[in-house]
């Protein structure tokens, strides 16, 4: 065995030298790469000589053929170099794994036959106890033999003694069973007179118990004739309190019909003050979005048709909705719920004055009916990606990536909100829903928002003011109320980089990722339908998830700092393009503004975005002189449904406040 172990090991050796020798390869094939790159500069600057002097073009075109030749040589050399190291390679690795294929084969012949020796040894063990047995059985036999010999020398022996005294024993035997008799005769005398007195006594018993008997009886007929007057007095004192209760009901009717005066006071009190709010929490709003009617959200619906219900909740159902040409999701409010009331008042509130492109756009609202509309993503959440519903195909490591970086700047935006910060507090896969375009929005917003949540009330009801779940959350330790529910996200959106790095639930994902990278084996939990994901990304992405579920305080890191800078490294290796956070500082100069910004016709940041058919948005003068010579969409070519426009009021508000930032610094 330990020779075979050596030899294992030496084919290991060998296998991590012939990796050593082709990363030399490599990189002699990135040095002469660099050397080609100085080449083309050289040819370039013979080009740029040409231009300037006439005199030396057939000097110059003869050069440049010799280098182009060369160059060619060159090439050809480096590639029949690399084709001959490749095959030698690959017969090397072959060999080695014919070597290694050997090995283990012998390993399994050696293990056969110590299986086959040790089997052996247990079937003649077997073998010599079986015969110890009966060995033993036999010795058992023997001494039962011996000893029924002796017991029946011994029984002889007696017989021969009992024929001598059997007639004397008969004799006394005889005297015995007469005094026997005759002591049964004395005793069946004392019997008889023991009863005859017995006899006697019980009758002078029955006749004392007759005497009690009557006495009793003249006792319960005082004591009925008692209690009879107790009753009569007792009803009559019930009949006045039923007098004096017939009084206090009436008094108490009196006061039920002036509580309910007062109750009904109250409830128009309610109704004028839930008006106040809701005409506060409209007036708060700072962007300007659409009001709706309750009559076009029924007709959007086909009357709240079952059909186009998406989704509902305790206080709350979400439909899909086609209204004003825009496919809209409509959030209708339970009305007799009152935490329902309160989630829409919150809700207008919050994001009214909330935009980031990573962020679910409230469009309107229904304030009569409690009812909001948002953009409709057709792509659904996240989750059902990840579990790939419905047939749904696998996203690949790219797509996770900027989905990453996507949520992390949305979450980086709202946590740095001023005055107050605004905190998700439900954070899930769920929660993240996709538009057309794959572009990820966290929804549910706004529910979390309240500046005066403080620590002790926290310390009392540690989630109540949470709409979360904490997986990884220390109940034992306590911060500011706003600090606690930060982690809470931070910790949340470690378990989503981790989920979309592996693909597995979220239970004890923070453990199994630790301990595989403990035993240097990422790779083999990494999610394998997610493609070739480069190792060198994953295991970053891997300690950056680990560090957000962190269970300790103050030991999580900052999103709008060192966590944003590492995921934008990760985009820009993973050749992914994106716009500026909006949570960068003011010192980032003049930053290039987002990709959503940007007409696809004029490619030009929009002043007046329009949204057409298709559901893409448009420069207003780009897409009308559009609409002008053709019927189809400028994105997909396909025949547009119709030519109406709806202003994009959200993404106008956006680009205005982009651009004062940009004036500002």
């Amino acid at each position: 065995m330990t020779k075979i172990s050596s030899q294992i090991k030496d084919l290991e050796d060998s296998y991590l030298h012939e990796v050593s020798q082709r990363k030399e390869i490599e990189k002699t094939l990135a040095r002469q790469r660099l050397e080609f790159d100085e080449i083309r500069r050289q040819r370039c600057t013979l080009a740029d000589e040409l231009q300037d002097s006439n005199k030396h073009n057939l000097m110059l075109e003869q050069l440049i053929t010799q280098i182009k030749s060369a160059v060619k040589e060159h090439v050809e050399e480096i590639t029949d170099h690399f084709v001959k190291q490749a095959c030698e390679e690959s017969k090397k690795r072959q060999k080695i794994e014919m070597d290694l294929l050997t090995t283990l084969q012998r390993v399994k012949e050696v293990e056969s036959l110590l299986r086959n020796e040790k089997e052996h040894r247990e079937y003649m063990e077997e073998k010599v106890a079986r015969q110890r047995t009966e060995i033993e059985e036999t010795k058992r036999q023997r001494d039962k033999l011996y000893y029924d010999l002796q017991s029946l020398k011994e029984q002889k022996f007696r017989l021969e003694q009992l024929d001598m005294s059997e007639e004397t024993n008969r004799r006394r035997k005889a005297e015995k069973d007469l005094l026997s008799y005759l002591q049964k005769i004395k005793d069946l005398e004392h019997q008889q007179i023991h009863q005859v007195k017995e006899q006697e006594t019980m009758k002078e018993t029955v006749a004392r118990q007759k005497e009690e008997i009557q006495a009793t009886k003249r006792k319960l007929h005082e004591i009925h004739g008692k209690h009879m007057t107790e009753i009569n007095s007792v009803v009559k004192a019930h009949e006045e309190k039923l007098a004096n209760s017939k009084q206090l009901l009436q008094e108490l009717q009196a006061k039920y019909d002036k509580l309910l005066n007062e109750r009904d006071t109250a409830v128009t009190e309610a109704k004028e003050l839930r008006h106040k709010n809701k005409q506060r929490a409209l007036a708060a709003a700072e962007t300007p979005n659409m009001e709706f009617s309750f009559v076009e959200l029924k007709k959007a619906t086909k009357g709240f048709d079952e059909e186009f219900k998406i989704s509902e909740d305790g206080f709350a159902s979400i439909y899909k909705g086609f209204i004003r040409n825009t496919n809209v999701a409509i959030k209708l409010f339970h009305p007799r719920s009152l935490k329902g009331q309160a989630t829409f008042y919150k809700e207008v509130a919050v994001l009214s004055r909330v935009r980031h492109p990573n962020l679910v756009t409230l469009l309107g609202a229904c304030p009569d009916d409690f009812a909001l509309v948002y953009e409709f993503l057709p792509n659904g959440s996240l989750e059902d990606w990840l579990s790939c519903k419905k047939n749904k195909p696998p996203m690949t490591w790219k797509v996770r990536t900027r989905i990453i970086g996507e949520i992390c700047s949305a979450l980086a935006f709202i946590h740095s909100h001023k005055p107050y910060p605004i905190v998700h507090g439900d954070l899930s896969m769920g929660n993240i829903l996709l538009d057309a375009n794959f572009v990820s929005k966290l929804g549910d917003l706004g529910i979390c928002h309240n500046p005066d949540i403080t620590t002790s009330s926290l310390q009392h009801h540690p989630t109540k003011n949470l709409k979360g779940a904490l997986p990884y959350m220390d109940q034992g330790e306590f911060k500011p109320a706003r600090e606690l529910m930060q982690w809470s996200d931070v910790n949340s959106f470690g378990i989503i980089i981790l989920r979309l790095l592996t693909g597995r639930p979220k239970h004890r994902i923070g453990e199994i990722v630790e301990e595989a990278m403990e035993k240097g084996n990422l790779h083999s939990i990494i999610d394998a339908s997610a493609g070739d994901w480069p190792f060198v990304q994953a295991n970053q992405m891997a300690h950056i998830g680990l560090r957000c579920i962190n269970l300790s305080w103050g030991r999580q890191p900052d999103l709008t700092g060192e966590v944003w800078e590492e995921i934008e490294q990760l985009m820009k290796a993973a050749c992914l393009t994106t716009g500026r956070s909006q949570f960068a500082s003011s010192s980032s100069g003049n930053a290039s503004p987002p990709s959503y910004f940007i007409c696809p016709i004029f490619q030009e940041v929009m002043s007046d975005p329009q949204m057409a058919a298709d559901g893409f948005t448009y420069e207003a003068e780009a897409i009308r002189g559009w609409l002008e010579g053709a019927d189809t969409s400028p994105m997909t070519n396909l025949r547009l449904a119709h030519r109406k426009l709806t202003p994009n009021k959200a993404l106008r508000s956006a680009i205005l406040e982009w651009r004062q930032k940009q004036h500002g610094g």
